[in-house]
């Protein structure tokens, strides 16, 4: 596999979709496809939680027994609004709908991005196999939660900890190998997803996008390593770009107004950057079904 070649088509094919002025309103128009739903659902969250639960809250919490006040309240329902701000994206999931588009096409053009029920239909689709495979490694830590509780029952990331004493240490190695089965576990699941969500687009079905036998041996066509290798360069562009947002946060750490920005700015850039981890993972799957080009050269002259 060409890498430089499949990230060079992956470039220029993002290239020319967002970066000219002709192109910019169809970027600010995905850019809604992400931010509207959240903001109509941080809107509507909000009222209902500040309006209807708060004040139930205050009458059960607010007194010398549990030492809330009002505002910490009303404090920690705004932080829950905004966390099911952030789930609206996965319940109205037109961008999901839009990256379905782009991985089952083969046109050096961006798809469409009308037809907002199309879109919709579509996302849940992807919203499904998401699930499928996501629904797996929940369960998974849970089992590996409760038997390491278990066992376990004073270790745990946030407990103080004598790492000098021997009883201690070794209660840091168990929830350090914890940790990194359950890490263990998403990146194998993950590498199953991949290819199941592509090839989703491509058969349309999604028993087939399930189809663990049937995805192991796509990745077998496309050779273990340069599919794991294609998955470490996606990764470290999302984590640079991540990386930078989270140092500027830091900066900006007490200015409510400006997390809101930057977070609007992360969502606007990331638009660009979802596409072409779309278009080079398609470009990858692609590689499994390439015919392999003969050699015809005529070696009897030599």
């Amino acid at each position: 596999m060409e890498h430089a070649d499949i990230i060079s088509g992956a470039y220029t094919y993002t290239k020319e979709a967002f970066f000219s002025l002709k192109q910019l309103p169809r970027w600010i128009v995905l850019f809604l496809y992400v931010a509207l739903p959240i903001l109509v659902c941080l809107a509507a969250s909000s009222l209902v939680l500040q309006l209807a639960v708060l004040p139930l809250l205050v009458n059960v919490f607010v007194n010398s027994n549990y030492g809330f006040t009002a505002s910490s309240l009303s404090g920690l329902l705004q932080y829950f609004a905004v966390i099911l701000s952030l789930c609206c994206v996965f319940f109205v999931p037109l961008i999901q709908g839009y990256c379905y588009r782009i991985a089952k096409s083969d046109n050096t053009e961006m798809p469409d991005h009308t037809n907002l029920w199309g879109l919709f239909f579509s996302g849940w689709r992807i919203n499904f196999v998401v699930l499928y495979y996501a629904i797996p490694i929940i369960v998974i830590s849970l089992i590996y939660a409760m038997i390491f509780y278990y066992l376990f029952p004073e270790a745990g990331l946030y407990t103080t900890i004598d790492v000098l004493a021997l009883e201690s240490l070794f209660t840091v190695l168990i929830t350090l190998s914890y940790v990194a089965v359950e890490f263990i576990t998403i990146i194998l699941v993950s590498l199953f997803a991949f290819v199941g969500l592509v090839h989703l687009t491509r058969s349309g079905s999604l028993a087939e996008a399930t189809h663990i036998r049937g995805i192991a041996e796509i990745i077998k066509k496309i050779g273990w390593y340069d599919y794991i290798l294609s998955l470490v360069i996606m990764s470290i562009l999302f984590l640079l770009v991540t990386f930078i947002l989270i140092l500027l946060a830091q900066t900006f750490a007490y200015n409510g107004v400006a997390i809101v920005i930057l977070i609007g700015v992360y969502l606007f850039v990331m638009i660009p950057i979802v596409v072409f981890f779309i278009r080079y993972l398609s470009e990858v799957y692609n590689t499994a079904f390439r015919v392999p080009e003969e050699d015809d050269v005529d070696f009897d002259d030599f």
